[in-house]
């Protein structure tokens, strides 16, 4: 289970990979996008508290998790809460790429760069671990299970309003 701030931003990430992935032709072109993300970094920070998603992106592949546990934690957290950890907490759990190290140094320069950083972290981990809150998706199951034969009906009463012969199923 995942708080509702990092199921939303999740979310984001996810797209934001995503579009970075293909090009209009469909060819992958991912490692590329982010390269161009990666030089244009400094010009991107600004944008850590508003759309964290967006510069996150640029740090795909740059960690190697080793303690799930406290990701897991970390997930269930919101940004500037109590038990939102510290950068310095999640940092000592994870192999960095050497190259994302000049990344990370520019976000500890800006205000909200150590909680952007953990944020990064998370996210990062949850679209490798495909991590999901579960009872969300069986709640959405659930009503779309309840809602689809009462559409089916009321779809079949307007069809016969106008003029179509009923259907027996």
């Amino acid at each position: 289970m995942t708080s509702i701030y990092f199921e939303d931003l999740s979310e984001r990430y996810n797209c934001e990979i995503e579009d970075l992935r293909t090009d209009s032709e469909g060819k992958d072109v991912l490692n590329k996008r982010l390269l161009e993300k990666r030089q244009s970094f400094e010009s991107l920070a600004p944008m850590l508290e508003e759309a964290p998603e967006m510069v996150a992106s640029a740090l795909h592949g740059a960690y190697k998790f080793n303690d799930r546990q406290i990701l897991g934690r970390a997930s269930n957290s919101v940004s500037g809460l109590e038990g939102f950890p510290s950068w310095a907490e999640i940092e000592s759990t994870l192999d960095i790429a050497p190259w994302a190290r000049p990344l990370i140094d520019l976000c500890l320069k800006e205000p909200d760069g150590e909680a952007f950083l953990v944020t990064s972290v998370v996210l990062e981990w949850m679209l490798t671990e495909d991590i999901r809150r579960p009872y969300a998706a069986t709640e959405a199951d659930d009503e779309s299970d309840d809602d689809s034969e009462d559409l089916g009906d009321s779809g079949a009463d307007w069809m016969s309003t106008q003029g179509f012969d009923d259907i027996e199923r």
